[in-house]
Formats: structure tokens, sequence, C-alpha cells
């Protein structure tokens, strides 16, 4: 039994596409009523009974058809159905034949035969009938086309896919079938409607050229366009009339000197030059300082000059400023910035510069230094404007540079003078910061020792931290004064002329003290300059105590005289008083008076 069920899967046979075909072909038994068996009958298998152990009979007669000779029996009508007794011997099987059944193998032979000259047949009729009708064949995937091929030819069919590995994909067949079918239509975005339909009112593909944009665009469109074209044309028109105007010959022989480098002339390169000497003179207004002088001149007394002029930063140098969602802005004042700019403003012309517009920084000033020891602010209307950033030109101050010194934060501010400048990193509010403080010793003596030229002072501090040293160098000469100190002691006579002096009452005043008599009491000359700043800061503080409310309360009422005086000149009233007749508002002051 086993081997009847295996043995027809392992031949290779294409049984899809030929088992439809072939069983319409197979003839069907039929029992008559009489020799139908009953139900109540006792089924038995064919060869368990005792009787019979050894012999075999068929288990079904299956009619086939001899691939050699095909029977030439006539058949039974379809009203009176035959009986096995009642066929004749011609229908019956020649007996040389064994019976179905005993020889599994060779009805396995027989049957397959049957089925292949049954398919064949079928095959062949179906060709017939598509010559007849002359139909277009229906295109097929190469692998089916193969395979009738072969059924035709009687030759031994491909092995079907092991389907325990998986269902084969379908893919690349529906792939060449849709292949096949869009090379008969041009390519198209459009999904939506059947490709073999023809394009509207006579569009054609890319294959075949597109319709030309122009077809596509509307009249208001067009009219959009013709107006943009215009505007081109005049803006070119004006830019090539302005570039003639600019460049120009000088109107007068000032201007014409001004501009050595662009004399007049209708040269191609003198025509460049007086545009551009042009252009930049226009945006100057918006690159260079308001003025060419951002400081007064200075007195033309030397005893009330000052020797040096400081220019100080604001942002991260003297104050720091942050916002946070819950406080908002908060602006921190420096450690020791009331101590620095009162104890160096008896030295130094000090100078605020800062990149920061007016209107933010005026009221910052006020409250950072309310009784004007920095003599100039200077605000972002003095910078200039290059390379992306703001900076402090120093040759627009109207001072000297050899007298000039600037402390800043940002080396950007100082690119066009970076030999006067002390570079400082950016504070960041912290509260035990001392920098202000650590830079006095050295700014008190770069001011009191007569120095012609401060560049050449901060040259020699060149990459080292300027206050520690300042106070290296100072501890040096210090030691080395000592050393000196102690010699002439000994060569020098017990009784000196301050000491006699002092005898006869002909002593300095209290507070003051000779040079000799503070190198003879061991102490140097900047020690001496040191005491005598002390003493100038104590005497500013107490007068600050003493006079600052005043000065305060004096200055707030100048400052809103000027507020109502610039309120009433703005009044209309008094802008058509001369035309009325009526007098002016100081005509009316003085006869009050």
């Amino acid at each position: 039994m086993l081997r009847r069920a295996a043995l027809p899967l392992l031949r290779p046979r294409h049984i899809r596409p030929l088992v439809p075909q072939a069983l319409p072909q197979i003839q069907l038994r039929c029992y008559s009523k009489a020799d139908r068996p009953t139900r109540d009958a006792e089924y038995k298998i064919p060869g368990t009974s005792k009787d019979s152990l050894h012999q075999k009979e068929p288990l079904r007669k299956v009619p086939l058809v001899q691939p050699a000779q095909a029977p030439k029996a006539e058949t039974p009508s379809d009203s009176a159905p035959t009986s096995p007794s009642d066929s004749s011997p011609k229908q019956q099987s020649p007996p040389q034949c064994p019976p179905f059944g005993a020889d599994p193998a060779r009805d396995l032979d027989d049957v397959s035969a049957s089925v292949a000259q049954a398919s064949k047949r079928s095959l062949r009729e179906e060709g017939q009938q598509r010559e007849l009708k002359d139909e277009p064949a229906i295109a097929q995937p190469e692998n089916v086309a193969a395979e009738q091929e072969q059924a035709a030819q009687g030759q031994p069919q491909q092995p079907l896919p092991d389907l325990t590995k998986g269902i084969p994909s379908t893919l690349d067949a529906e792939l060449r079938a849709a292949r096949s079918k869009q090379t008969h239509h041009p390519p198209s975005l459009n999904i939506t409607e059947d490709p073999s339909e023809e394009l509207p009112s006579g569009a054609r593909g890319r294959d075949r050229g597109d319709i030309p944009r122009e077809e596509y665009v509307s009249s208001s469109d067009r009219k959009k366009n013709a107006a943009f074209r215009y505007m081109y044309i005049i803006l070119g028109l004006g830019s090539v009339g302005f570039s003639v105007y600019l460049g120009r010959n000088w109107e007068n022989e000032e201007e014409e000197k001004k501009h050595t480098d662009a004399p007049s002339g209708w040269g191609f390169r003198p025509f460049y030059n007086r545009i551009s000497a042009r252009l930049s003179s226009t945006l100057s207004y918006y690159r260079d300082p308001v003025t060419t002088k951002l400081l007064p001149d200075e007195d033309p007394d030397p005893n009330f000059r000052y020797p040096f002029v400081l220019v100080i930063s604001l942002e991260d140098m003297l104050v720091h400023s942050e916002w946070t969602r819950e406080k908002g802005w908060r602006i921190a004042k420096r450690p020791g910035v009331d101590y620095f700019l009162r104890y160096l403003s008896s030295y130094y012309e000090l100078v605020l510069f800062t990149s920061q517009p007016m209107a933010v920084v005026e009221q910052v000033l006020r409250k950072l230094d309310p009784y004007s020891m920095i003599r100039w602010p200077l605000f972002r209307e003095a910078t200039v404007y290059k390379d992306g950033g703001y900076v402090k030109d120093l040759s627009y101050l109207n001072r000297d540079l050899k007298k000039v010194l600037i402390m800043d934060t940002d080396p950007h501010h100082v690119k066009h003078q970076p030999e006067n400048a002390i570079i400082l990193p950016k504070w960041n509010g912290d509260p035990k910061d001392q920098t202000l403080i650590q830079f006095i010793p050295f700014l008190e003596y770069l001011a009191t020792m007569g120095f012609d030229d401060v560049r050449e002072v901060l040259k020699s501090f060149e990459g080292a931290y300027i206050p520690a040293e300042f106070a290296r160098r100072e501890k040096l000469l210090r030691a080395k004064f000592e050393a000196e100190e102690a010699e002439k002691r000994k060569k020098r006579p017990k009784k000196s002329l301050g000491k006699l002096s002092s005898m006869l009452g002909l002593s300095s005043p209290e507070g003051a003290q000779g040079s000799d008599e503070g190198m003879s009491e061991g102490k140097m000359l900047w020690d001496q300059i040191r005491e005598r700043g002390q003493r100038q800061y104590m005497e500013l503080e107490k007068k600050i105590q003493e006079e600052g409310a005043k000065f305060l309360a004096e200055r707030e009422a100048e400052e809103k005289r000027f507020q109502e005086e610039a309120y009433n000149s703005m009044k209309p009233s008094n802008w058509f008083s001369g035309l009325s007749g009526g007098k002016k508002p100081e005509e009316a002051e003085q006869k009050e008076a």
C-alpha cells in the first residue's frame, strides 16, 4: 500500500495543467440497480477473507486507453446502461493481460500513458480552435510556454517546486508582464486613468516633447511677469546711471587733493576709484564714529593736564549682566570698582568706552559712578564697525597714543592698537574677585614715574600677568634699595640736617614728608607716592561723605530743569507765539523779574 501511494509522487510530471484536461476523457464505471451492493451488507476488503487467502481479486477495473491501438467498440446508448454481464467479449481486455491491481507498476504506467495521450489530444484540439478563430495568443510567461511545449513533445517535464521550503515568488513573472504592457504606452505620471487612453487636447509625453510652459500661464501671471521685467529694466538703468553719477569728476580742487588715488579723468581706473571713494564716504556714516575728535582738546597749561589717559571697558570688566527666567536681567558690580575709580581719578583722565548703545548704558553708569569719577563716557556711536564687530579706535580720542592706555576683555575691540591694550579675562560675577585692586600699584607706578611712552612699558610685561610680575620686580628692587641704604647709614654722620631743622622748628607740615626724609627712614620713592595717593583718596572719601548728597541733589535739579526747558520748547503754543503777537517765554520771565 505504501508503495502505491508514494510512487506517483516520485515521478517527475507537471500534473496541474494536464490532469484537468485529461479527467473528462476517462470513462467512469456505473452499476445497475440489481448489482448495486446493499448498505446493510458487510463490506470486506478483498484478499482478507480466509477462503481467498491465496487469491487476489482486482480492486477496481479501470478502462484503459492502450497506447498502440484504440478500442473500436461501439459505446452503448445513455438510456440503457450496460452491466458487466451484458458486455461483449470484444470490449473486455485481452485475456493475456493481468487484471488491474495485480501488478501496481504496470497499472501506473498504463494510467500515465493514457493521461499523456489525452493531454496531447486536448492541446491539439485547442490549437486548431485558435487557428480557426484567428484570435491573438495570450502572452504567457516563459516557464509556462516551455512546460507546454515539453508536454506536447512527450519530453519529461521539470520537477515541481519543493513547497516544504516555502511558496515560490511570482514577482518576477508579474514584473515581466507589467513591463510588456508598459512598452506599448509612453511613460506618464498619470496613475488614475488608463494609460492606453489618449492625452487630452493633443498633449504629448516626454518622449515626444512637452507642451511649452507659456500655454499654461494665465493672463494675470503674464501681467505680473511683464511688470517684473519692466522693474528689472528700470533698476538696471538706474544702477548704471547712479554709477555714472558717482564716477563723475571732482567738483573742486580740494576734493581732488583729498583723493590722490582717484584723479579726475575718464579712464576706467580713475572712474572706478571715484565710485569707491564716494561710496565709502556714504557708508562711513554707518561704520565710522560720529566725529573724528571724540574728546575735547587738552588744557593748554601742562600743570592741569593728566599724564595719561586710562580707557576702561564696561561689559564684563566693571559689571556683569545675566538673565534668568525667575528674575529677568540682573547687573552685578565688580568688587573694588569704587576704590579703583576714586583712587586712580587723581592720576589718570578716566574714559569709559563701551560697545553698547547709549540708551542701554546711561542708566547703568548713573548707578555705577554717581559722583562722576569717569570724565568722558563713550558709547557704541563712537566705535568703528569692522569685520562683523565693533572696534574701539584710539586714534579718534584726540590724544597722543603714547599717553593712552586701554583695559578691555575682548581682543577684537583693540585690534587697531593692540600695543596700547591690557587684555583681562572676563569677569563672570565672582564676588571674591580682586583683579582691579591688584592692578592699582602698577597703574600708580606707571603714572608717577614719568614714562614717555606707555607702549614700551607694556611691552616689557608682554606674556606675563602684570600684577604678579610687577610685585616680583618690586621685591627685587626693594631688596637692592635696602642693601644700598644700609651701606649709606654706615657712612652717614649721626646728626643730619633733618634733625637740625626739626630742632630749629623748620620741619615740614604734618602729613607731608620730603623724599630725602623718607629715604632716610628706609622708604622707597614709590612708597612715598603711595602714601600720598592714600591721603588723597581719604580726602576724597571725606569730601564725598560731607558733600555727596548735596552734589546729587544739585545734579538732579539741573537735569529736571533741562527736561522742563526741552518740554516747554516742544509745546505747540510756542511755535505760533511770534505769529500771534504773543510774548516769548524769556521776555515774560524777564518782565516778572
